[in-house]
């Protein structure tokens, strides 16, 4: 039966890591790559739940996450909609003046604003439409930017608990309070983040020497339907925030809100787009069935210096990477006790699975918002930055233990 198991787990997350890099799959005759990434992965998980294997975790995982990403994308294109990412890139653009290498640090401090208000998926849902304004407005390089929001957005979110869901599970799972985790991982998740800037800004020296169109001055009022949008982010971001302060997930609340300012918005302009990123979704629950039915040796530890704690968060970031995030923190924090190594796992889990595109969702659905952007999201040029993130992150962490 083990074999078995590790046979659906390795088809599972072999399909799921190879559609996402857009490499061929076999498939039948009419059937995409595409499809069989997440069809394969939904039939391995559909074999184990028969042979008996616990759907209750994946459900657990896949309703929020599916509630919280529909939530913040449906808010991100309704921002979109209204004009406010266009006038948010005229003001990057006016600030930087021309400077590509200055454009690019400010577009990285927005990631970084925003995935401590919104999460790190939200945050990517409103900084990748900002981007693509700037290339497409302004001839602003993409490549930086996109890979700057990636960069920096995936290592901060480890920095409170709300900017991301494996945080949420993590300290559900272990009992971690929210004054703990910020105090012990607010500093690695900024130090990761900014060591993720630098090392786009050094790959990509050559495309931010140049400079390129800055906007006009003048300024426009803004819109009723900006007011709207802006009024609507700035309540969210304050839910996703009080949220895990008073020990309540942001979730649902952040849900309420999001449904609140759309259905107001139907109301008055009679226009809004729902965002249901079920794929995604339904490719996280059935590799959390896999995975879950498959017995994996626990972590190691006791240790609590540098060295063990980078071992942890290079481990579990390894798994992440290979299975995506939040199912490699179904499996850690089955592992793990409230400690140390707990919050070396979050590291993993948010600075390591970076590695890949398929290890967090949030780089998925960057990907998939710039129109693919397979090129940019190989594991060659996200790998280095994630190992270099973990490393900086773990030798901050074991600094006060």
């Amino acid at each position: 039966m083990l074999i078995l198991h590790g046979i659906l787990a390795a088809a599972a997350v072999a399909a799921s890591a190879l559609g996402r890099e857009g490499r061929h799959l076999p498939a039948a005759p009419g059937v995409s790559a595409a499809s069989a990434s997440l069809v394969i992965p939904l039939g391995a998980a559909a074999v184990d739940v028969a042979l008996g294997a616990d759907p209750s975790p994946a459900i657990g995982t896949a309703v929020p996450l599916l509630v919280f990403l529909g939530s913040a994308m449906s808010l991100a294109a309704l921002a979109e909609r209204s004009g406010l990412c266009d006038r948010a890139a005229a003001g990057l653009a006016r600030a930087a003046r021309g400077r590509c290498w200055a454009v690019h640090a400010l577009v990285c401090a927005a990631s970084g604003g925003c995935t401590a208000v919104v999460s790190l998926d939200g945050a990517v849902v409103l900084m990748i439409p900002v981007v693509l304004a700037l290339h497409r407005r302004y001839a602003a390089p993409f490549a930086p930017l996109f890979l700057g929001v990636v960069a920096v957005a995936n290592p901060v979110s480890i920095a409170v608990p709300q900017g991301n869901p494996t945080n949420l599970v993590v300290m559900a799972r272990l009992g971690l309070s929210p004054a703990a985790f910020i105090a012990h991982l607010a500093l690695p998740g900024i130090a990761a983040a900014a060591v993720g800037a630098a090392g786009v800004a050094l790959g990509e020296r050559g495309a931010l020497a140049d400079r390129y169109r800055v906007p006009p001055a003048a300024r426009s009022p803004w819109t009723a339907a900006e007011r709207r949008a802006a009024a609507a982010l700035a309540v969210a971001a304050l839910v996703a925030c009080g949220c895990p302060l008073a020990g309540v997930a942001p979730w649902w609340p952040f849900a309420g809100v999001a449904a609140a300012a759309l259905a107001a918005e139907r109301r008055l302009s009679g226009a809004v787009r729902i965002v249901l990123p079920w794929q995604v979704t339904v490719r996280v629950a059935a590799l959390v069935v896999v995975i879950a039915a498959l017995p994996l040796p626990p972590l190691a530890g006791g240790g609590l210096g540098a060295p063990a704690l980078l071992a942890v968060a290079a481990g579990v970031g390894a798994v992440a990477a290979v299975v995506n995030n939040l199912p490699g923190s179904v499996w850690a924090a089955s592992l793990l006790t409230a400690g140390p190594t707990a919050y070396a796992a979050s590291i993993g889990l948010g600075v390591g699975a970076m590695a890949t595109v398929h290890g967090s969702v949030a780089t998925v659905v960057a990907a998939d918002l710039a129109g693919g952007a397979t090129d940019l999201v190989r594991a060659r040029r996200l790998a280095p930055l994630a190992a270099a993130g973990v490393v900086v992150a773990c030798a901050l962490l074991a600094v006060p233990l």
